[in-house]
């Protein structure tokens, strides 16, 4: 007779993979079945649309109009110049969420991330290319940027822009990706149990485990609603832990004991 449940196991275990330092595999286990998958697709979602970062929302570039323009000595016309100046990924330094911070370059060089850092700004994608000038050239502009989270159009920043400016499309997101897998494991001979594996890579803006942890707070903040009626016990605090040899033991990976079917 099988052993009839009243409350579904909570998982016990946390751990933390780093992989780099932009990408860590965060793993918790053992869940019942089904429960890893419901908590994964929620937790994935808020990670790539509430995590918060840094963006360029617009640029004003000295003896440009628009972004079809283009500036005498530079290889590149202003529509590449801001393609290019969209892979480059910023990091407001202090508590500042705005910045107009100023740039200007004479040739002949070749202009990437590393030579946008200063005092205001660090860039987090040194190597990224932005322009290349010849040595008659001279390079001016301005780069306002801001906090935020998700995508931002620049249909929705123009209109608050001062002259000059050209809106841009912002990407604030710090988080390149965000994957999971489920696994089986085993626990006290019992197959039915799953580890959930979620892997997280950013743009080097933020930490995956700090990026982890505010989609947590932000997910708990949705939730807090439910709290004013209904009283929930407060979570605890998630923090790294090392694996328990004997809950190693009980939560083997299924493929791994080489059974035969």
């Amino acid at each position: 007779m099988k052993k009839i449940k009243t409350t579904p196991l909570a998982p016990k275990e946390f751990e933390v993979e780093q992989i780099s330092e932009n990408e860590a595999n965060i793993m918790a286990y053992p869940f019942e079945t089904g429960y890893a998958i419901s908590l994964a697709h929620p937790l994935r979602r808020f990670l790539l649309s509430s995590s918060v970062g840094y963006a360029p929302i617009a640029i004003k570039i000295e003896g440009a109009k628009h972004e079809f323009d283009s500036v005498r000595g530079m290889l590149e016309d202003i529509s590449d110049f801001i393609l290019n100046l969209k892979e480059i990924r910023f990091k407001l330094n202090g508590d500042a969420t705005e910045s107009d911070v100023n740039y200007s370059f004479a040739g002949p060089c070749v202009i990437t991330g590393a030579d946008l850092n200063n005092d205001e700004v660090e860039i987090v994608t040194p190597n990224a290319p932005l322009a290349t000038l010849n040595e008659d050239a001279t390079l001016n502009f301005t780069i306002k940027i801001a906090q935020g989270i998700g995508y931002v159009p620049s249909e929705d920043t123009y209109t608050e822009l001062e002259d000059g400016y050209i809106a841009l499309d912002a990407y604030f997101t710090p988080v390149r990706s965000a994957t999971y897998r489920i696994e089986n494991v085993l626990v006290e001979d019992n197959p039915n149990f799953e580890r959930v594996i979620i892997n997280i890579r950013t743009d080097g803006q933020i930490s995956p485990v700090d990026a982890f942890r505010n989609s947590l707070e932000v997910m708990y903040a949705q939730l807090a609603v439910f709290n004013s009626e209904i009283s929930i016990k407060s979570p605890t605090t998630i923090e790294r832990v090392e694996e328990n040899p004997d809950v190693k033991k009980l939560s083997t990976n299924i493929d791994s004991l080489g059974l035969s079917a």
